[in-house]
């Protein structure tokens, strides 16, 4: 248990110090528990969080980002898992918000343009970022977050995205993620 709570999290803070170095990061998600996820420290579980929402919003048939929606979300599992610390992170998610959730404000991410995305903060790109590799991982039944090609996938999306400001993000990902 605490063995994948530590790869997570040296997947997500420590890897990208080293660069180059090929390393092993990954983790299915189906296998991280509530108290797994509740030890996340804040940098991992912000990214893990949004990389669920990506998944799950693939799999409630959901198009759209809507940031405050996802802290809502985020404190419901939060509040869910604390009573139910041996419980999956995903029956977290069926549980506590099902698919009923609905945005108040909703951003299609079909409709984000690489120039709209390279423009947000370092915090919103990274979430659309994880987001959507949640979401694409889903669509191909993937439930592992693999830290390694998320990174490769992200660098190759950002060079097309700055050559390319006015095509969809999806596009650009359907053009240069592998």
């Amino acid at each position: 248990m605490r063995s994948r709570l530590n790869i997570l999290a040296f997947a997500i803070l420590i890897v990208p110090a080293f660069g180059g170095e090929a390393l092993a990061t990954a983790v299915d998600i189906r296998s991280i528990t509530c108290s797994e996820y509740l030890a996340m420290p804040a940098a991992p579980s912000s990214k893990f969080s949004a990389w669920m929402t990506g998944w799950f919003s693939y799999q409630s048939g959901r198009t759209f980002v809507d940031f405050d929606l996802h802290r809502a979300n985020v404190a419901s599992v939060r509040g869910w898992c604390q009573s139910n610390p041996s419980a999956s992170v995903m029956v977290a998610v069926e549980k506590s918000i099902g698919v009923a959730a609905l945005p108040n404000a909703t951003l299609d991410f079909n409709k984000i343009t690489c120039g709209t995305w390279l423009g947000y903060g370092p915090a919103d790109q990274d979430f659309v970022r994880y987001f959507m590799s949640g979401y694409y991982s889903a669509t191909a039944s993937n439930s592992v977050l693999d830290y390694d090609r998320l990174q490769k996938n992200s660098g190759a999306v950002v060079a097309y995205c700055k050559k390319n400001k006015s095509r969809t993000l999806p596009t650009a990902i359907q053009n240069r993620a592998r």
